[in-house]
């Protein structure tokens, strides 16, 4: 009789065990779940002429070194009535921007960026040099205050201008997308001031804000490298935007303008 008792409470033991560890792992892969980039509904399209609809560098690359994976800017490709363009949302006037860069850093003679507006006006006066580190490597570049605030309901055109001749006239390498401010409703404000930074990724993904989902969780990634969860966190945001093949790059400190 003691003998079967102690088989009873033994098999119960494994059964709750069992049934926790599912808890544990249904629970982390909902969390993951959860980065997974939802595209926004364009209340508008952009004007086609010239909207970008490739992510991957474009140019000669004559003089830049041989890679196997191109440059790269970290966007989704969002598809409305037919059309594709490389297109991140954000709510803040001064976004930051992620590109993944293959090359060495001293293979690149200068990189710059301009941003340009639906009337194809450069708001950035003339291109920003950037200070370029730490790469190869998913780099990230926010504009400056000391230039115009984006508009609210505007599309803008960003351009990351990389040179690896310094004796060319022109780019080497041109990554090309566009931003879109759009205000929060009520209701997500009101999500975004109890959450926390994790949470706050979560919430930005679903959104459609792609700009400050990746933004809020590079961040994070930067101040907590070897953090599994934030990894799996980025791996997921990234698959969901068809990012995968960067996925596994490193996260640079860079970059601030010259």
């Amino acid at each position: 009789m003691k003998k079967l008792s102690y088989f009873t409470t033994l098999l119960i033991s494994v059964a709750i065990l069992m049934s926790l560890t599912e808890q544990v792992v249904f629970s982390q892969n909902q969390a993951n779940k959860k980065v997974n980039f939802i595209q926004p509904i364009l209340r508008r399209l952009p004007v086609n002429r010239g909207a970008p609809n490739d992510r991957r560098g474009a140019g000669s690359r004559g003089e830049c070194p041989a890679v196997s994976m191109a440059p790269t800017g970290l966007m989704p490709i969002v598809t409305s009535n037919n059309s594709s363009y490389v297109l991140g949302n954000t709510e803040t006037e001064y976004p930051t921007f992620w590109y993944y860069l293959p090359y060495q850093t001293e293979s690149i003679s200068s990189v710059k960026f301009a941003l340009v507006d639906g009337d194809e006006n450069l708001l950035t006066k003339e291109p920003i040099p950037v200070n370029i580190s730490g790469i190869p490597g998913v780099i990230s570049f926010t504009l400056p205050k000391t230039q115009q605030p984006l508009k609210e309901g505007q599309f803008y055109h960003t351009y990351l201008l990389i040179d690896c001749n310094p004796q060319s006239n022109s780019e080497d390498v041109v990554i090309e997308g566009l931003v879109q401010v759009v205000a929060p409703t009520a209701e997500l404000k009101k999500r975004l001031q109890t959450a926390t930074e994790r949470e706050k990724v979560s919430i930005y993904a679903q959104q459609g804000y792609w700009q400050d989902a990746i933004t809020t969780l590079g961040e994070l990634r930067r101040q907590s490298q070897k953090d599994t969860t934030l990894i799996e966190d980025w791996k997921t945001l990234l698959n969901s935007a068809g990012l995968e093949n960067i996925a596994a790059e490193p996260i640079s400190p860079c970059c601030k303008p010259k």
